[in-house]
């Protein structure tokens, strides 16, 4: 009897919490889930000649609907790709429609794309973004998108962190997210509104469910920028920061490079003044300077006194307007990496070697950088063209000569020179039209 009893006292305690919390919490996930259907998106690219960042080929991802006037559709920069590509896009149950690039960021992974009025179906809805709040640890969250070519699919989980270290301010989910679901909304299953662009996973094997996002915050403020007319771009920060496993939530300098601010060694970064966000990392960092490049005053402090010191970086190149110079299989371009001025490296640097191509045959790799063609050194792709397109239309062939990391020979670098007959000579870019 006593033990009937405890069976019954548990099965009424069961279905109290079903009724007071679960019966809600079960509604609410369905129909945020429904809601997600109306704004979400599948997103297919093809990229036909990449850049480093990405690969030849197709891919697929998913991104949601922001802004129907605009016709803005907000996804990961890797889903699009940071390479001229084609991307297109389809609602749900809905063809497939051909979108521009509207926006590209170079720093974190988030893109815009856009998509002509009509082409949004009367049944779509736009997402509605959780600008203002912030989730703490707990916040019971959604994964929405098409995880393995499943569509329309939606996973549940918590907010488990905030990621830590230099780089940090990503959002931390056990929610599953797997290839597919990048792009997609995290949404609150608290309120609906999307906290966060589901990114990427842990890459171990033995992995269970660490998988981060972008903060919608952050990308708020991306948003209202364009929305100004106003250069969102992030700043391109020539600045070593220091790694120390004690000091993870500080931004202390190691080493600048920067001449337009003068940091030195040990700094430790405050904030920006006039705004009231304490600086713990580097996106926060960037963050806090979007749209306020030419003229900041940064708090930092030195040899244990707080001072202000007076600002201006310059801002990354757009994504959306790089360009390429592709010529007998390769493809070339600029680089940027913070501390490329204390190895006095070329300009430009080989981003894609077609495989089979003579390039390729010759020995020519990915990463290796330009030193000259025809002996002479430039610092712009389109004097190179010119110039090749001369041996092209004379069936002679170009020599270039190579600057490659090696371990061998107790040196660092190696060069190498190749003889490469000019074919296919075209520039990649600028526009996303050439690269259909």
């Amino acid at each position: 009897m006593k033990e009937f009893i405890l069976k019954l006292d548990f099965l009424i305690c069961g279905l109290i919490i079903a009724l007071f919390f679960g019966s809600d919490v079960n509604a609410n996930d369905e129909k945020f889930f429904s809601d997600a259907k109306k704004y979400t998106v599948e997103i297919l690219t093809r990229i036909k000649i990449p850049f480093s960042e990405d690969e030849k080929g197709s891919s697929s991802g998913a991104g949601f609907l922001i802004d129907k006037n605009r016709g803005w559709i907000l996804t990961n920069a890797h889903v699009v790709s940071y390479s001229p590509s084609v991307s297109q896009i389809a609602f749900y149950d809905q063809d497939y429609q051909e979108v521009e690039k509207v926006y590209v960021d170079a720093y974190t992974d988030v893109a815009i794309l856009k998509i002509s009025q009509k082409g949004i179906p009367e049944t779509a809805e736009e997402a509605i973004l959780e600008c203002n709040i912030f989730p703490s640890i707990g916040h019971p969250v959604g994964a929405f998108g098409h995880p393995w070519g499943y569509s329309y699919t939606g996973t549940r989980g918590i907010i488990s962190g905030i990621t830590l270290g230099i780089d940090g301010g990503m959002l931390q989910t056990d929610a599953p997210i797997n290839d597919g679901n990048s792009g997609g909304p995290l949404i609150s299953m608290k309120s609906g509104k999307v906290i966060g662009i589901n990114t990427e996973v842990y890459d171990d094997d033995s992995n269970q469910n660490t998988n981060f996002s972008e903060r919608i915050d952050h990308v708020c403020k991306v948003l209202q920028l364009l929305k100004k007319d106003k250069d969102p771009s992030p700043p391109k920060l020539d600045i070593i920061f220091q790694t120390d496993i004690e000091e993870r939530n500080k931004l202390i300098i190691a080493k600048s490079y920067s001449k337009t601010i003068s940091l030195e060694e040990g700094d430790l970064i405050l904030g920006i003044e006039g705004q009231s966000l304490d600086i713990k990392n580097e996106r926060e960092l960037v963050h806090a300077l979007r749209g306020n490049l030419n003229n900041f005053n940064l708090r930092i402090l030195r040899d244990g006194k707080k001072i202000t010191i007076p600002g201006k970086l310059l801002p990354h190149e757009l994504v959306t307007e790089a360009k390429g110079l592709f010529f007998s299989g390769i493809l070339i371009s600029d680089h940027w990496f913070r501390d490329m001025e204390e190895l006095n490296l070329p300009k430009f640097i080989v981003h894609y070697v077609e495989s089979g191509s003579a390039a390729s045959v010759e020995g020519i790799s990915q990463s290796d950088y330009v030193v000259s063609i025809g002996g002479q050194s430039f610092d712009d792709l389109n004097e190179i063209y010119k110039y090749l397109q001369v041996l092209q239309n004379t069936n002679k062939k170009a020599v270039i000569k190579l600057k490659a990391a090696s371990g061998s020979s107790g040196g660092f670098f190696s060069y190498i020179e190749s003889s490469l007959k000019v074919e296919e000579l075209m520039i990649i870019g600028g526009n996303e039209n050439n690269s259909k």
